[in-house]
């Protein structure tokens, strides 16, 4: 895999260092098996001029996004800049993005991870695509570009060749599924044994904090962590209004002026989206994520899945497995 960093003004550090670190470590260990190197990486920036990274750092670079040059795919940092400094740098990022278009259009894989992923978004690649970004950024990445499908649980999503990890660390997620897409899953896990990375399928929600959940939105998030975290045991409109204090009929009232549907179908609404995490992620049979999604039979599992995204759990994985190809 031939590999383009894209380094601008206030990009995380870390992972333009991290990723040279656990490559160069890859190519040792392949060199050393008496197998060829396989990874090759150039640091990019805008005018091929040095950057200075968030925490104050100059990150070399190697060449500058215009440079005629061969890789397979991009990586796109966050950056750790308040929003004054973000506004001041919207040229640049405008600038980046025709460039991140341009170069998917080719055919490149373009990834991204925690903030970075609005520059993705900013430049249209992620319009009506599966996508996701850390916990903390998801009020505002909703509200900034509604067209995008978000999985508010999933640590990396991979659609149309755009791969988005969650957080600030999640720059090894997203190294380690660009390899696999361009080298295969037995040089991913190569390389994910040898730098000791944990591969275990997870999601975002274990890292939400209670209080932050309960800041958004005083009845809304309260339920949702309910219906999160519900596990295999069923919930159902009357066990989630004695969970909130509520009568079902004031948790009727009450979500139907907050989301203009009942509550049931805010609680199907979220058993299915754990349930598309789950397909997208891991290799489970249905039947085994029915009952984690709190459904104790599988065909009305099937139904409700269908009624929201129009088609089976299985044409749904089936469907995500050709996307991420």
């Amino acid at each position: 895999m031939k590999l383009a960093i894209l380094a601008l003004e206030g990009c995380m550090h870390s992972a333009i260092a991290g990723v040279a670190d656990v490559l160069s470590l890859a190519n040792h260990v392949m060199q050393q098996s008496g197998a060829k190197s396989r990874f090759a990486w150039q640091t990019l920036s805008l005018d091929g001029k040095a950057v200075r990274a968030g925490g104050g750092q100059i990150v070399a670079v190697d060449g500058a996004i215009g440079r005629r040059g061969s890789f397979d795919a991009i990586l796109v940092p966050g950056n750790l800049v308040d929003h004054v400094t973000a506004a001041r740098l919207q040229p640049q990022y405008a600038r980046a993005g025709a460039w991140l278009r341009q170069q998917h259009a080719n055919g490149r894989l373009i990834g991204a991870f925690c903030s970075g992923v609005f520059l993705l978004a900013g430049a249209g690649l992620l319009d009506n695509r599966r996508a996701t970004i850390t916990w903390w950024l998801q009020g505002e990445l909703r509200q900034r570009h509604p067209a995008i499908d978000l999985a508010p649980d999933a640590v990396i999503t991979a659609t149309d060749r755009i791969v988005c990890a969650a957080g600030p660390m999640s720059w090894v997620d997203l190294l380690l599924r660009l390899i696999e897409m361009v080298d295969g899953k037995e040089i991913a896990k190569l390389c994910a044994d040898y730098v000791v990375i944990d591969t275990a399928q997870r999601t975002q929600s274990i890292f939400m904090p209670v209080g932050y959940l309960l800041s958004q939105d005083p009845l809304l998030t309260r339920a949702d962590l309910l219906v999160r975290r519900a596990g295999k045991s069923p919930m159902t409109v009357k066990r989630l209004a004695g969970a909130l204090g509520l009568s079902e009929r004031t948790l009727n009232r009450k979500f139907q002026e907050l989301t203009h549907e009942p509550p049931q179908a805010f609680i199907m609404r979220r058993r299915v989206e754990q349930a598309r995490t789950l397909l997208e992620t891991t290799a489970q049979p249905v039947k085994t994520i029915a009952r984690a999604a709190g459904y104790e039979d599988e065909s009305s599992f099937r139904k409700a899945f269908r009624k929201l995204t129009l088609m089976s759990p299985q044409a749904y994985r089936a469907r995500r497995m050709e996307r991420t190809a």
